[in-house]
């Protein structure tokens, strides 16, 4: 009793206020202490769910775009077969007037289908597909031209041959006529450098150019 009674007179001992100041303190610094983890865990929970929100929306995006591009991918590999196949009764037809009639017919589709065929491997790359699966897919079109050619031959003439397959050119014509559309004008569209706006406008006047000047010959 003495020493504690000297010890406090002396300002050795803590008093009673001094004490409990020093206990609210250390139950402020708990009570931080406790709170301080739950909100980091909730403020993590957070980040992580709109971490997985976005994760999921940026997955299901290309998953969208690449359907729908393929499908002009594939639209272009039906039209193109049907062109083969249009492209074989040409060959098959040539062959029933004369061999030599034959024979430049088939040299002038096979110099028209180098760039033609080009130009569609070219599509297909940019509807998703990739380079092997495209190159396999530009062979197998070429079944149609096979499958044209034994359908001409098989007839007795070429009007036969004809009349039996006038609907194929305007349906071909058409398909193409939609994939240019629908593919190729709207990257035509956001093309931003001048110059190269004006060489794609040229190449396409020059087409339609060609085009008007073999039916003004042949007609």
């Amino acid at each position: 009793m003495f020493s504690y009674t000297y010890y406090q007179r002396h300002g050795l001992m803590p008093s009673h206020l001094e004490l409990k100041e020093a206990e609210e303190k250390m139950h402020d610094c708990s009570g931080k202490g406790n709170r301080t983890p739950s909100k980091i865990n909730h403020k993590e929970e957070l980040n992580h769910n709109q971490n997985k929100d976005v994760a999921l929306t940026k997955l299901s995006e290309p998953v969208q775009e690449t359907r729908s591009i393929k499908i002009s991918g594939y639209l272009n590999l039906l039209a193109n077969i049907i062109d083969n196949f249009t492209h074989g009764l040409a060959v098959g037809g040539s062959f029933l007037v004369c061999n030599k009639v034959g024979i430049i017919t088939t040299f002038a589709i096979l110099v028209h289908e180098i760039p033609h065929e080009v130009g569609d491997f070219a599509i297909l790359l940019r509807s998703g597909f990739d380079r092997w699966k495209a190159a396999k897919a530009q062979i197998l079109t070429a079944s149609g031209g096979l499958l044209g050619t034994i359908t001409a031959l098989s007839a007795d003439s070429i009007e036969e041959a004809g009349m039996k397959t006038a609907w194929i050119l305007p349906f071909t014509s058409g398909g193409f006529i939609y994939i240019a559309l629908v593919s190729i004008v709207p990257e035509l569209v956001e093309e931003t450098e001048p110059k190269q706006s004006a060489k794609q406008i040229i190449c396409i006047i020059a087409g339609i150019a060609c085009m008007l000047l073999v039916t003004l010959i042949f007609e």
